[in-house]
């Protein structure tokens, strides 16, 4: 990303020297997203990040007059929060359960969607819980009945193979932070952009579809970071294996059982806020989530976790544990040691000093 930080300052859309090779950059980086997620080099559209993508895709397949949109119930905000402002415009949004290991119930998804929706949506991989969904087969009922899908793949194209050709949805969203990539970039993949109306109207970037001068060196880094980072996904779930079998006593796995992303552990720590221990352990040197960043300082549990069949009570104890690249086994081993001593001391009611 540096050069262009720095001296190849052009802007793609300008026709002199500066500007077209900003151009071959910004083309670079597209070609190299789309061979990196399966996809056509026109079927990117660069975005700010994940969420635009997500409010892209819903709004646009929307559109007027009211209907009618499926959506699984452990939605990132990104999506959910679309969801419910068109319900509050008139239109209807059926709400698809998961199973108890927060998996989108595949009966329930096919007896929800129905011909004439406006679009379905469940993501690949939840933010909170790590669970991965069963994206081609819900894509696949989704595309029987003749009803786009949309899929959150946020966090799942830091970790898995996602293949857009293969997986059959309709437009999936994809942000660089989630990747070591850089923060404000992402992009909208889109079986056919021309279909989703725009929501950054402007001077016609992006072939149309997302007006404004592009961020060059954002999506530069968001190139090199998606071609680096899946190499990673053992390294990520070797150490997740062995922070978990070290856990103290009395921490629970949340969704242990299920199909997970190889970097993600969520635990559950009974009786214990998880903003409590989130700030002790910040205080040891470790920086984990209570529940998910997303949402942070929301008092309310985390609706994955309700939806789930989780109390509220109980999901009011979890953190997440977020495994990169480069964790190491000392500081996994680290991790735990800093967790069963700060477990301990709050079970005590002895807050560490600030």
């Amino acid at each position: 990303m540096e050069p262009y930080l720095s001296e190849k300052f052009g802007n793609a859309s300008e026709p002199h020297a500066y500007g077209r090779e900003a151009r071959a950059a910004l083309e670079g980086a597209r070609r190299t997203v789309a061979e990196l997620l399966d996809c056509e080099p026109g079927q990117v559209v660069f975005t700010s990040g994940g969420s635009e993508a997500d409010n892209q895709a819903v709004f646009g397949f929307c559109g007027r007059p009211l209907g009618r949109l499926v959506v699984s119930s452990i939605e990132h905000p990104a999506v959910r929060e679309p969801a419910l402002e068109l319900e509050r415009q008139g239109f209807e949004v059926a709400w698809v359960r998961v199973d108890g290991g927060g998996t989108v119930d595949v009966e329930a998804f096919a007896a929800a969607v129905r011909p004439g929706d406006r679009v379905a949506a469940a993501m690949w991989a939840n933010n909170v819980t790590g669970v991965v969904q069963p994206v081609e087969e819900l894509a696949g009922i989704a595309r029987e009945r003749g009803v786009p899908f949309h899929c959150d793949a946020v966090q799942a194209a830091a970790s898995l193979e996602v293949s857009f050709a293969r997986s059959g949805v309709d437009s999936m969203a994809v942000s660089a932070h989630k990747l070591h990539g850089p923060k404000g970039v992402g992009c909208l993949v889109a079986r056919d952009p021309g279909r989703l109306r725009p929501l950054v109207l402007g001077g016609g970037q992006e072939r149309g579809h997302r007006s404004g001068t592009e961020n060059i060196a954002g999506c530069v880094g968001f190139g090199a970071a998606l071609a680096g980072v899946r190499t990673s996904a053992d390294h990520r779930r070797r150490m997740r294996t062995r922070l978990e079998a070290a856990l103290p006593v009395g921490v629970d796995v949340v969704s242990a059982g299920s199909d997970r992303l190889p970097g993600h552990s969520l635990l559950r720590t009974p009786g214990l806020r998880a903003e409590l221990l989130v700030l002790a352990l910040d205080r040891e040197g470790f920086a984990v989530a209570a529940g998910s960043a997303c949402s942070a300082g929301d008092a309310e549990p985390s609706h994955v976790l309700v939806a789930q069949g989780m109390s509220a009570e109980d999901a009011r104890s979890v953190i997440r544990v977020s495994i990169g690249a480069r964790t190491t086994a000392d500081e996994i081993d680290g991790f735990i040691a800093a967790l069963d001593r700060t477990i301990g001391t709050l079970r005590r009611g002895i807050l560490p000093a600030a």
